[in-house]
């Protein structure tokens, strides 16, 4: 069984220490794997986890892809944060462990016989048995994040690395949070952060898409508006305080809907991948230039109306980045166009099944 093992969308404050015990997983699990019999309808199974970080959106169930191309089944769920917290390396393998066995639960009955599921998770449960009690010399620890507030103490917006300036709104400050202290601080901005939504919405007309979103950016609300594929019009209107902000983006909801536009039901989104061959598992400016794509993509495909960028992968020959787009003809044109005129120029994209 070929098996692989990356952290693949986390936050600077959080990789290091939670790559850490991904490695040592994922290399455990691989070398499991290869004393095992090859599977029967796949060539590898490609374990990718996100980290749910508290002040971050996260789904708590897996997700699974197929990539026809490489005959690579990738199976994806995220960890929880707060098992870094503390120095307890066992809690950080089981939190893996864990992860692991969301994103195997997601994997299609097509794709795996039951005999090779029982099989692997034998495998997860065996090899985190033994890597709890083999610690590393040196657990690495999560870092502080930076909370930028405005003067009444409401989180304006975060940085998860410390850079040369950090603004903060007029009258406010710059907050520093250890560890311990982002979840309790992400429940008590929940209610401010998470009540004001944020809108995407399409409609099909003479033959293009256009959207239409809106969100909340400070004390203002942004509207966009153009056909998918370009970058269209951007408004911003000032709505101080959050129900002004919540009035005006139910307002811009209504209208646009009574135009005809509608939200994309995620189920219909498409997978697109963009991606190039590398050497073996990569190196560090490797997975470097992997995040800057990731930036990038979500720049093009945010800016654009096509959708998002949702993570990657590097290793195993090749690096990737997914995307769930609203249309994947429109959008692997568009994102072919971009990548050419970047420094990207030298990734391909492809649809993902």
């Amino acid at each position: 069984m070929r098996i692989t093992m990356h952290l693949t969308y986390t936050t600077p404050d959080a990789h290091e220490a939670i790559e850490q015990t991904v490695e040592a997983f994922g290399t455990s699990l691989a070398q499991d794997g290869e004393r095992e019999a090859r599977f029967e309808k796949i060539s590898e199974l490609a374990f990718r986890f996100g980290v749910a970080h508290p002040l971050l959106p996260a789904s708590g169930k897996g997700r699974a892809s197929y990539h026809r191309d490489s005959d690579t089944f990738f199976a994806e769920a995220y960890i929880k944060y707060d098992a870094w917290i503390d120095d307890r390396w066992a809690e950080r393998v089981d939190a893996v462990m864990w992860g692991a066995q969301t994103a195997l639960a997601a994997v299609h009955k097509t794709r795996l016989t039951s005999e090779e599921r029982s099989t692997l998770g034998r495998l997860i449960e065996a090899g985190a048995e033994r890597l709890k009690v083999c610690p590393p010399d040196r657990l690495l620890s999560l870092k502080p994040v930076y909370a930028f507030e405005d003067e009444v103490g409401r989180r304006v917006s975060v940085s998860f690395q410390m850079r040369g300036y950090l603004p903060a709104a007029p009258g406010g400050r710059v907050r520093v949070l250890q560890p311990s202290e982002v979840a309790a601080y992400s429940a008590q901005q929940g209610e401010w952060v998470r009540t004001i939504p944020t809108i995407k919405l399409h409609k099909l007309c003479d033959g293009q898409l256009h959207y239409r979103e809106a969100w909340v950016d400070g004390e203002s609300v942004v509207e966009h508006s153009g056909t998918c594929g370009d970058r269209g019009l951007v408004s911003q209107n000032p709505a101080a305080g959050q129900v002004r902000q919540r009035k005006l983006i139910s307002a811009i909801a209504a209208n646009a809907k009574a135009d005809g536009f509608r939200v994309i039901p995620k189920s219909r989104l498409a997978g697109l991948l963009v991606s190039k061959e590398i050497e073996g598992m990569g190196t560090q400016d490797d997975l470097s230039r992997r995040h800057a794509l990731e930036d990038f993509l979500n720049e093009v495909t945010g800016w654009l109306g096509l959708g998002q960028c949702d993570g990657g992968s590097i290793g195993s020959g090749s690096m990737e980045a997914f995307c769930l787009v609203v249309d994947y003809e429109i959008a692997a044109k568009t994102i072919a166009r971009e990548l050419a005129v970047s420094k990207f120029s030298d990734f391909v994209v492809s649809r993902v099944s």
